[in-house]
């Protein structure tokens, strides 16, 4: 630090110091004591991804599922218009109770417990997010639907990749 101050002509005074680094942060005792701001704010991300909960971040996993559940293959086997389907329910032991979702503009109810096969319930049965990738299973019971989301993160954020849908059977309120 004193080489790169000297090299500039000299200590900061405090007119020519920036709005990041004020002049009196920068001496030799301070930066022992705590980090300069740039230090601070440069692993903010990085500290997120530390958290014990299988190294994500809440925001991250709530950036992944929105993107899952906004998925347009997905709208077209849930059926949300059809009674008691709307506003999207979703379950899974892996999805924390107090997360919030919307679909349609409205905030997605978490259900507690395994539901019954009967149920429109957006099951999660699969999150698995590491460093840039993601996926997520899920399986929509009540119109007999397996799937599975895979999303990148890019330098601007998550994005779905692909997804893959499969009818696993029929469920019996089709009809059929």
């Amino acid at each position: 630090m004193g080489l790169f101050l000297i090299s500039c002509g000299g200590a900061a005074t405090p007119q020519a110091a920036t709005p990041d680094e004020p002049a009196e942060v920068k001496t030799t005792h301070d930066d022992a004591e705590k980090p300069s701001p740039p230090s601070e704010a440069k692993p903010a991300t990085e500290a997120k991804s530390e958290e014990p909960s299988k190294g994500t971040s809440e925001d991250e996993l709530k950036t992944v599922l929105q993107l899952v559940i906004e998925d347009p293959e997905l709208d077209k086997n849930m059926h949300l218009t059809e009674p008691g389907r709307f506003p999207l329910k979703m379950a899974g032991k892996d999805l924390p109770s107090g997360i919030a979702l919307t679909k349609a503009g409205q905030p997605v109810k978490i259900v507690q417990g395994e539901p019954a096969k009967k149920d429109a319930v957006l099951v999660v049965t699969k999150i698995e997010i590491s460093g840039s990738e993601a996926t997520v299973g899920y399986r929509f019971d009540i119109e007999g639907v397996v799937g599975t989301a895979h999303l990148k993160k890019a330098s601007y954020g998550w994005e779905l990749t692909s997804s893959r849908l499969v009818e696993h059977y029929k469920s019996d309120s089709s009809g059929k």
